[in-house]
Order: structure tokens, then C-alpha cells, then sequence
């Protein structure tokens, strides 16, 4: 009798599995076969990829296998000792709020929702669920070209799916709150975030991340964005996790017919964080605008890879990304523009620069185009150095002190990137949280 070897599972990719075949049956919605099926092929992706290690192309910069603990638990839902942290997850004025805890939708307040925006929480999947999340959740940022995206579907407890009907504008600011209070013990939580513009519609979208306490934790977001025909979304994107926590976000997003989406990322916080986003131009006049920054101390590591698929004609595409590195932390900035055959006219430009604070900061940028298509206009360009000593000898020799002139220099570094994009309450508190994010990270440079 021949006896086969069954094929290795590293430890880190048998925590998932273990976590479904344990669970499977009382995760939300299961024995709803649409969403059993999704989450069938998830699985499926996620184990033959295993978690993500240098070895994969797309993640040589950043090993996650070897950053994520052996033992950590499945986040549980809010807790009363919760409501500290809750209460000081920011709300911008006027805005609608949504806050999620360990992944768990926990309220709706501040400005309220409007009727134009409808919210469903995907903890409480049934067979009632609307069909505009069926046919939306886990369409995208669910395969094996996302395969931290798959393991949120799979293993998804909450989250929510949003709404906004057709024809919809000038409605106020909707801000989510996603909140990772400060454990005893390490958690991981597996979220799913849908957002549906409808035509017509706009919408401007504040996403906050922030957590407590320094026990190590993987907070895991997959999140689907669809934009239907001359919709408009202006996304803001801040994470600032706890320090022992690992940040994975997957991003997918679908832009019909003359459709924008205009979005900023801003990384700050987290031991590692990722964010791994897919843009498809998917029809005419569709435009994807994605600005980032990335302010980093200590031996913090940000990642931000993003794919821009032009698949039609007379597409824009738009990457700006900067980035300020002190103490020994690392920054990565990964882009691949693909322009389609037949996507003629397509129009597509990507800016990757760091700015390295000490000798021991680094930065990687790989910036990618192919192209199967004519008439296109693209390129890239990246520039990683440190500050300017002749910049800097003109403003001492005009008696600023050295740190007044280094943190002029740096915030003019940075202001590109914020002009244009963020303004008013918006912008303040952008400004706010740099120039703290700033200041730890030049105090400890050398």
C-alpha cells in the first residue's frame, strides 16, 4: 500500500484554516448558498497562496508569515470596559458616523443617517439580505490576486454594506469609525466593508482606524467600492493603529461610465500595515485619483501596492505617493498600471518619492507599467533621498534653528499631496495628525 504525503501547511496559514473548519457553520449568513459559495472559492484562494511571504512577487517587501503571531483568537464583539476608546474615535462636525468595534458594527450616530443611504450589517446576513449586497459582497477583493481580501470573506464575523441611492449629492460627510480596543491577548478580525454609489450619486467618506494597547493583533479589512455611472466618491483613509498591530487592508474597487474616485491614504500607525488596493476603469470617462502618505517612527513598516487596470478607452489614472521615514522604519510604495488592449487613449501617470530622516530609515518604490494598447499616454518617475543641505543652509543661514528648518522643509515636502484634495475641518485635522506623526518621527531619526 503506497501511502502519499500530505502537502505542508505552514502554521500561519493552518491558523485560518483551523478558524473555518471551526467555525464555518455559525459564521453570519452561513447556509445562504450564494454566500457559502463566495466563501467556498475564498477559502479555496487563500490556501493554495498560504499566507503571503517574500517568496511572492507581489509581497517581497513585506513578509507578513513572519510577522503574524501563532496564537492569536477571533475578535469577539464590543465590550462595556469598550466605551473609552469608542468615545474618542474622532468625529469630524457635521458628518454621519458609523463605528465599527473588532470589526462588529457598534452604532450609528452623529449627524444621523440621511434616507438617501442605506446600511446593512453583515453580521446579520439572511435571507432577507437586500439583492444589491448579494450581488455585490465578495465580487471583488476576494481572489487570489488579494489573498489577505480572501481570508476576510471567508472568515468575515461583521461589517457592514453601504448604500447610496441614485442621484444622490450634496449629502453630508459619512465617516466610519473602525475601533480595536486594547486587549489582554492577541485578537485577529476578519471585516468586509461594501460601499455602493449608485449613478449619480456622490458621496465624501472619512475611514478611520485607531486601536489601544500594545498586545500584538491582525486587523483584516476587505472592502468592495463600486461606482455606478458618473458617480463620485472622495475617499480619506487614516490608520492609525496600536503599535503591535497588523494592518491588512484590501481594497477593490469597479468605476462604471465617467465615474470618479478620489482617494487619500494616510499611514501612521500599526507595527505593520498594508494596503493592497485594485482599481478597474472598467468603462469610458471612468477616473481614479489615489494620493498617500506615510509618516513612520520607530520600526514601523507601511505598505501601500496598488494595481490600476485601464480596460476602456479615454480612462485617467493619477498615483502620488510620499513618504516621510525616521528611526529604523521602512516604507513601500508598489504600482502596476495595466493598460488593456483596446483601451485606447488611456492616460495614466504614477510619482513615488520618500524622504529618508536617518541612516537607518528605508524606502522601497516599484513602480510597473504594461501596455497593450496604442494612443496611450503613461510613465512613472520615483526620487528617495534625504533633505536638501543647500535648502537647509539657506533657512539657517536667514536664522531659523535646525528643527524650525527641517520640519518646514518636510511639511513642504508633504503639502502636495494635501493641497487640492483635503479642505476646511478636513484639512486641519490631517495637518493635526501629521505634524504629531512628525515629530516622533524626526525626534527619533538618528
Amino acid at each position: 500500500m503506497t501511502v502519499e504525503a500530505l502537502p505542508r501547511v505552514d502554521p500561519k496559514t493552518a491558523l485560518f484554516r483551523k478558524d473555518f473548519a471551526a467555525n464555518a457553520a455559525d459564521l453570519p449568513g452561513a447556509g445562504l448558498g450564494w454566500l457559502d459559495a463566495r466563501r467556498g472559492a475564498a477559502l479555496e484562494a487563500f490556501a493554495l497562496s498560504g499566507m503571503p511571504t517574500r517568496r511572492i512577487e507581489a509581497w517581497k517587501y513585506t513578509d507578513l508569515a513572519v510577522a503574524l503571531e501563532n496564537d492569536l483568537e477571533p475578535a469577539t464583539p464590543f465590550r462595556a470596559e469598550d466605551a473609552a476608546a469608542i468615545a474618542d474615535s474622532a468625529v469630524f462636525a457635521g458628518a454621519m458616523q458609523i463605528v465599527l468595534v473588532n470589526g462588529y458594527l457598534h452604532s450609528i450616530g452623529g449627524a444621523g443617517l440621511t434616507d438617501a443611504i442605506d446600511v446593512v450589517d453583515l453580521a446579520q446576513l439572511s435571507v432577507r439580505t437586500p439583492d444589491w449586497v448579494e450581488k455585490h459582497l465578495g465580487a471583488r477583493a476576494a481572489g487570489s490576486d488579494q489573498i489577505l481580501g480572501a481570508a476576510s470573506l471567508a472568515l468575515m464575523r461583521g461589517g457592514i454594506a453601504v448604500r447610496v441611492r441614485a442621484g444622490s449629492v450634496d449629502l453630508p460627510p459619512l465617516q466610519i469609525s473602525v475601533v480595536n480596543p486594547a486587549r489582554g491577548h492577541g485578537v485577529m478580525s476578519h471585516t468586509r466593508v461594501l460601499l455602493v454609489i449608485e449613478d449619480g450619486a456622490s458621496l465624501d467618506l472619512i475611514e478611520t482606524h485607531a486601536g489601544e494597547g500594545e498586545a500584538k493583533g491582525l486587523a483584516n479589512l476587505g472592502m468592495e467600492i463600486v461606482l455606478g455611472e458618473n458617480a463620485v466618491l472622495n475617499h480619506t483613509r487614516l490608520q492609525d493603529e496600536a503599535g503591535g498591530t497588523l494592518h491588512v487592508a484590501s481594497i477593490g474597487a469597479f468605476l462604471s461610465r465617467d465615474s470618479r474616485y478620489h482617494v487619500l491614504l494616510g499611514n501612521f500607525g500599526g507595527r505593520l500595515s498594508r494596503v493592497d488596493m485594485n482599481v478597474r476603469l472598467a468603462e469610458i470617462g471612468a477616473e481614479a485619483h489615489i494620493r498617500s502618505i506615510a509618516v513612520l517612527d520607530g520600526e514601523r513598516h507601511a505598505d501601500v501596492t496598488t494595481v490600476m487596470d485601464h480596460a476602456s478607452p479615454h480612462t485617467v489614472s493619477r498615483q502620488l505617493f510620499k513618504s516621510v521615514v525616521g528611526g529604523r522604519s521602512r516604507s513601500v510604495s508598489q504600482g502596476r498600471v495595466t493598460v488593456h488592449k483596446g483601451a485606447v487613449r488611456s492616460d495614466s501617470h504614477q510619482m513615488y518619492k520618500a524622504l529618508l530622516l536617518g541612516p537607518r530609515a528605508e524606502a522601497d518604490a516599484k513602480p510597473e507599467l504594461e501596455i497593450y494598447a496604442d494612443d496611450v499616454v503613461c510613465g512613472h518617475g520615483t526620487a528617495i533621498g534625504a533633505l536638501d543641505d543647500t535648502a537647509l543652509f539657506y533657512l539657517r543661514a536667514r536664522g531659523i534653528p535646525m528643527e524650525e528648518a527641517r520640519a518646514m522643509l518636510v511639511r513642504a515636502f508633504l503639502e502636495e499631496v494635501i493641497d487640492g484634495f483635503a479642505e476646511g475641518d478636513l484639512r486641519d485635522a490631517l495637518w493635526r495628525r501629521i505634524d504629531t506623526a512628525l515629530a516622533s518621527a524626526q525626534g527619533g531619526a538618528a
